[in-house]
């Protein structure tokens, strides 16, 4: 995985995509470090998800599967 302060955009869609960011970082932070490194290409940028649950029922957000100290977000525009 790529350095631990490091947003990684993992999947990536026309209206959301889903994050894997360290557990110490804000719901601010994360919105603005996507934005900046994924902008949305329209006038509405990625906002953290109101929803409980990815599409699948998994908790939002969910503890990354490779390293304990990250979270998986699900971000929408």
């Amino acid at each position: 995985m790529n350095d631990k302060n490091e947003i990684t955009v993992y999947a990536n869609g026309i209206v959301c995509c889903s994050v894997c960011v360290p557990t110490s970082m804000s719901r601010e932070e994360i919105e603005m470090l996507v934005n900046l490194k994924n902008p949305t290409g329209i006038s509405y940028p990625w906002k953290i998800s109101e929803n409980k649950t990815f599409a699948d029922g998994t908790e939002m957000p969910c503890e990354c599967n490779q390293d304990k100290k990250r979270l998986h977000y699900l971000l929408e525009c």
